[in-house]
Formats: structure tokens, sequence, C-alpha cells
């Protein structure tokens, strides 16, 4: 009896991000490598990630020309 075979494992991030993440972190890496830690670099490069995969989910969000911000109405009540 043949086993079935092994579903492949996908990367945690897509391949354009995982390519920006690593530009990004070869960015920091260079620039300050010689200053950081094994452990420091290791809590960047998660740092990196986040910031990359939020970056990503904003740029998703297609905005028109006539989508404005939101303005919390809050009215003004005197005391009384």
């Amino acid at each position: 009896m043949a086993e079935p075979e092994p579903e492949p494992i996908e990367p945690a991030a897509p391949e354009p991000a995982r390519s920006e993440i690593e530009a990004l972190f070869a960015l920091v890496r260079r620039r300050y490598g010689d200053r950081l830690t094994a452990e420091q670099l290791a809590a960047v490069r998660v740092g990196i990630e986040g910031i990359v995969e939020t970056s990503r989910a904003l740029r998703a969000v297609r905005l028109r020309n006539s989508d404005e911000p939101v303005q919390p109405f809050a009215p003004f009540r005197a005391e009384p």
C-alpha cells in the first residue's frame, strides 16, 4: 500500500513579502549589524515581518478619490 504524498509546506509569507522582508532586514543588518547581538537581530527580524504584513494589508485596501477620513463626532456639552 502506497503512503499518501505529504503536502508541501508553504512559507509563512508569500514570495513577494519574503523578498521585501529580506531586503529590509539586509538593510538593517548592514547599517546596525555591528552593534546588535544575534538575539537582537532576531527580534528586529520579527518586527520587520510584522511591519511588512501590516503594510501589505494596508496596501490591499483600495480607496477612491471620494473616500474621506472618518471624523469622530463628539458634541460639546456644557457642564450644568
